[in-house]
């Protein structure tokens, strides 16, 4: 009886180790917890403005949670609240983006040409376009993005 039970416990602590050992799948997104992420954006028609973001984990470091609002003219205009998840399927982090406007963005990110893409499909909110960034890294951790809105079926310069 003792050593089913020492085994059994033997199995379970190898069980959890593997599990600890298991690569990070939201790791791409790590260096975004801590601290506020603040950006200066331009958009196409030179209108500036700051979006503030700050970024937590949640249940273990299976979900990233991220809170952004923008500013303009010192005014808070639009909050996002967004969950990056690890889907093991489709095998990319995935994420819902949360409007305060109204709808929700459904999309992905992955690496591409040494950057972080991002794309999101807005539902149940048409003033709010499609939208994709690329996220690049800076020799000072600072990141820069560029982003486009999808208009009238094409893709045009949305941010910086």
């Amino acid at each position: 009886m003792r050593l089913g039970l020492c085994a059994a416990w033997l199995l379970l602590a190898a069980a959890a180790v593997a599990q600890d050992a298991r690569p990070d799948p939201l790791a791409p997104l790590a260096h975004w917890v801590g601290g506020q992420w603040v950006s200066t954006v331009k958009s196409a028609s030179g209108e500036e403005g700051r979006i503030l973001r700050s970024y937590e984990w949640s249940f273990d470091r299976r979900v990233l949670v991220g809170r952004s609002f923008g500013e303009r003219g010192g005014k808070r205009v639009q909050t996002h609240y967004t969950l990056y998840v690890w889907n093991p399927e489709s095998q990319r982090i995935e994420f819902t983006d949360v409007i305060d406007q109204g709808g929700f963005g459904v999309g992905f990110v992955e690496p591409r040409d040494g950057q972080i893409y991002l794309e999101a499909r807005i539902v149940g909110n048409d003033r709010h376009p499609h939208w994709r960034a690329w996220v690049t890294r800076e020799a000072d951790d600072a990141e820069s993005f560029r982003i486009e809105a999808e208009q009238k079926g094409a893709w045009a310069p949305f941010g910086t």
